[in-house]
């Protein structure tokens, strides 16, 4: 999902390496014996959560000749492998991160979303629609989040 949905050039922009996370509708993975998992959000009441589901395939065919401000493509910036542990983290009772560690990697997930303001300045947002991913978890704690990001409670 792009950043900002017009830079200059009347373009979307995906990419901006001042941003430290990827902004994502949904982050699709092909597990080990073939299946199809989704990782999106739900809504609850005001928040809105992560939701892992199953997925009949990859969806690609699905999203052949989008454009605007969706794209389908391999993040191969993702570590890739067994997942070796995952830590989930609450806020109040929605599902707000999920921390992956594939292969010794630690990968975080987070409901959010990226708001574009005046002079193309991002807010970071918690809980809202999209998946934000973090390869670097700890970026995470240097960003300014609105609501501001507190402690959670491990699940």
């Amino acid at each position: 999902m792009a950043l900002r949905e017009r830079i200059a050039a009347g373009a979307p922009q995906f990419e901006d390496r001042a941003v430290p996370c990827l902004q994502l509708l949904t982050l699709g993975a092909s597990l080990g014996d073939g299946t199809f998992v989704t990782v999106g959000t739900y809504q609850d009441d005001s928040a809105w959560g992560l939701w892992l589901r199953g997925a009949a395939s990859d969806y690609s065919a699905d999203w052949a000749g989008m454009a605007g401000i969706y794209r389908m493509r391999t993040l191969s910036e993702l570590p890739t492998g067994e997942v070796d542990g995952v830590s989930t983290f609450l806020d109040e009772e929605v599902l707000a991160e999920v921390v992956l560690h594939i292969q010794g990697r630690p990968l975080l997930l987070m409901a959010g979303e990226l708001y574009e303001f005046a002079q193309e300045r991002l807010v970071f947002t918690r809980c809202d629609e999209s998946v934000l991913v973090f390869t670097d978890p700890s970026a995470a704690e240097s960003v300014d989040w609105v609501p501001e990001r507190r402690e959670l409670t491990q699940g």
